[in-house]
């Protein structure tokens, strides 16, 4: 992505105009200006001329978000003029303040937010707002910055579905024109026999890098022979051929029923090795999973968000148990002594056929989240937060111990009662804020249970 711009305009009255107020939005800038990002400033604004002007030089230099810092309470009419003149999110920032020499309200800042919040609520405006010292403006923007990171990110994402959804799923249905109109995403359908033919073409120098990540995916390998991990190399080499291709940066895999019977190996480990090296990768064809994923890796600024079934609740411990059957990428481990590549526990009747790595997965702070629809169509967020505990490899697959911030008896019944779809989103990070006003900003309901 290219490197996102933010436009600062701190405005006062002109009355109220002194060489302290000029220094507090000399201290915003510069707080902004410790961000990767670019700042642009053009000095404190005292007149609605004066801000039409800088709006139209914000919209020309084509910022991504607008910092509005009430230096002091502001000319009413700047607010709707910069509003009607940008259509990007804008961060509202006031300053708290002590009398002054005198006992005079020198800047009346948190009054100025007060106004500038209600314009842009009226005027439908994407914004947030925070009160903090202007040396501290660029920390007390971490979250709204971090959604408008997010949102200029899924505009350039590209999936991959490779072969639609699974059988039976309708779990993994999606709009696809929907997540273009409202995310911004693409979605490149590809069937799984164009695969399997790159998979099988490739020569000898094509697949060494591949091979490498296979015998670097796990610690142990357990019952699998040659031609097992030489198909594993095989066709993560042609997912990653398949994204050069398409200019894809995430999968939606059909995992089942096709690959194990026409290509002799499921793909859950390769699915896992992809995220780690990448390219994350949601299983049974879920898109609306995949776009979960990446919102949640934009969100924490990086990291492995993990796709999830919830296979169990105990109210007693107040915890859920997550789980996937061998696909998680290695990375997320609790143990790297741990992983094993093996056999897959289902296909064929169990222990056939490969390849899964197994191992439990590390404690941590962590969000789950689901982008879904409601029975209306609507897009919706399900959300909740989380302490993952350290958890003992105790079932087959990748599981993981969740303490939920919430009440577990009101997760299953918000789950169960609003027809929530079964497939889940982990990453190690707490970005619940930062995902709440993103689908605040884009209209996305948000289902938080905490």
């Amino acid at each position: 992505m290219k490197k996102m711009k933010i436009g600062l305009l701190s405005i006062s009255k002109a009355s109220w105009l002194t060489p302290a107020i000029e220094a507090l939005a000399d201290k915003t800038c510069a707080s902004l200006k410790s961000l990767p990002e670019e700042v642009i400033f053009h000095g404190i604004t005292t007149t609605e001329s004066e801000a039409i002007n800088r709006a139209e030089a914000f919209r020309a230099a084509g910022v991504d978000a607008v910092v509005l810092h009430l230096a002091t309470f502001p000319v009413g009419a700047i607010i709707p003029a910069v509003a009607a003149r940008l259509d990007v999110p804008f961060l509202l920032v006031g300053n708290p303040e002590k009398p002054g020499p005198g006992k005079m309200w020198e800047q009346n800042s948190f009054c100025g937010l007060n106004m500038a919040a209600h314009g842009m609520n009226r005027l439908r405006k994407m914004y947030s707002y925070t009160m903090t010292r202007p040396e501290n403006t660029a920390e007390a923007l971490q979250v709204p910055l971090a959604a408008v990171r997010a949102r200029l990110e899924l505009r350039e994402l590209r999936i991959g579905l490779a072969g639609g959804r699974v059988p039976g799923f309708y779990t993994s249905n999606f709009d696809e024109l929907q997540l273009r109109r409202e995310l911004g995403v693409t979605v490149e359908v590809f069937d799984l026999l164009e695969t399997v033919k790159i998979a099988e073409a490739l020569s000898e120098e094509e697949l060494t890098p591949g091979r490498k990540v296979v015998m670097d995916s796990a610690a142990t390998v357990d019952s699998l022979s040659e031609a097992d991990l030489e198909r594993a190399a095989r066709l993560y080499t042609a997912f990653r051929k398949l994204a050069e291709k398409y200019d894809l940066s995430t999968f939606a895999a059909r995992c089942w029923p096709e690959f194990p019977d026409y290509f002799g190996i499921a793909p859950c480990a390769v699915l896992g090795m992809l995220s780690d090296t990448g390219l994350i990768t949601s299983c049974e064809g879920d898109v609306n999973g995949a776009v979960t994923m990446k919102l949640l890796e934009f969100l924490a600024g990086g990291g492995l968000p993990f796709f999830v079934d919830l296979i169990s609740c105990d109210a007693a411990s107040n915890t859920g148990v997550v789980w996937h059957c061998g696909a998680a990428p290695a990375g997320l481990c609790r143990n790297f002594s741990e992983t094993r590549l093996r056999l897959h526990m289902r296909v064929d009747g169990g222990d056939k056929k490969g390849i899964t790595n197994d191992f439990s997965l590390k404690a941590g702070r962590i969000t789950l989240a689901k982008l879904d629809t409601d029975v209306n169509g609507k897009l919706r967020m399900l959300i909740a937060p989380g302490e993952a505990i350290d958890t003992d490899p105790f079932i087959r697959g990748n599981p993981l111990t969740i303490r939920f911030d919430g009440q577990v008896p009101e997760l299953i019944d918000t789950v169960m009662r609003r027809g929530f779809e079964h497939h889940y989103a982990v990453i190690h990070a707490d970005v619940k804020a930062a995902l709440i006003q993103f689908c605040e900003w884009l209209g996305i309901e948000t289902v938080v249970v905490e």
